[in-house]
């Protein structure tokens, strides 16, 4: 069984989010937190992580400079498009030889470059995403990223630079009582639908949540609702079965009342 779940937010790679509403106060004063998600990768449910629940992610740039020239006079110029096209080339090979110690991947998400149809471009901008569920992996990637983007800058002629504009967003851990006391209400309340996931179950989601559990304890779950016809989220039809409602704010209502018991 695998999880689906993509990028929140454009807070998830810069903490924005987070940053602000813990500067504005948002945490001053509170002793724990809850946080949830919906997912609809499955019907009916609740599932929440014992420990780790997210992944390490990071936003990356690659510019590709090469040399701008009329396409009649070729060789007086230095194609930035063939480079990038090496570059995406090189991070899908990457993803299919390295096996870390979980789930991890580095992908590009947009392409800029070029100005005309009939001019060499002369610079090309690539922009995504390097995610390890483990930091050895994302710190093992980057690493190999490095030197097949130095592997396709020889290829190709051009100068390849690796940018990462923004700090990491780092993993987090679901607090053991609280986990415990979830585990014992989602039984009540969900049955057998209720799925405690393990660190072999982790996935490719981060959180700029991952601030407030470094200043208090915390706990986030995750309450599935997927429909018929389920889209992923983000998709611009997502829908969720809205039969999880109540059961999802009844839970969120005696966690609530119980983690006093459970510090």
């Amino acid at each position: 069984r695998q999880r689906q779940m993509c990028i929140r937010d454009r807070g998830e790679e810069t903490g924005e989010g987070a940053g602000r509403m813990i500067a504005a106060g948002a945490l001053d004063g509170a002793d724990a937190f809850v946080m949830f998600h919906y997912a609809t990768d499955m019907p009916f449910g609740m599932a929440v992580h014992q420990g780790q629940a997210s992944a390490m992610v990071g936003g990356m740039t690659i510019q590709v400079h090469g040399k701008a020239s009329h396409w009649c006079e070729a060789d007086k110029g230095v194609d930035a498009v063939y480079g990038a096209s090496r570059v995406v080339e090189a991070l899908h090979k990457l993803n299919e030889s390295y096996r870390g110690k979980g789930p991890c991947l580095v992908g590009a998400g947009t392409v800029h470059g070029g100005e005309y149809a009939n001019i060499i471009a002369d610079q090309v901008e690539i922009k995504g995403t390097v995610r390890a569920c483990f930091e050895e992996d994302f710190k093992e990637l980057i690493e190999r990223l490095r030197m097949v983007l130095k592997q396709a800058e020889e290829e190709s002629g051009t100068k390849i630079e690796l940018q990462f504009p923004k700090p990491p967003v780092l993993p987090f851990s679901n607090d053991a009582g609280y986990t415990q006391a979830a585990e014992h209400l989602g039984r009540e309340i969900f049955g057998k639908r209720f799925f405690m996931e393990g660190e072999d179950e982790l996935f490719l989601s981060g959180d700029n949540a991952y601030r407030y559990f470094q200043k208090v304890p915390g706990i986030f779950l995750v309450f599935l609702a997927a429909p018929e016809h389920a889209n992923p989220l983000h998709h611009p039809k997502f829908q969720l079965d809205e039969e999880i409602l109540p059961y999802s704010v009844e839970m969120l209502c005696r966690l609530l009342k119980r983690m006093q018991e459970y510090r």
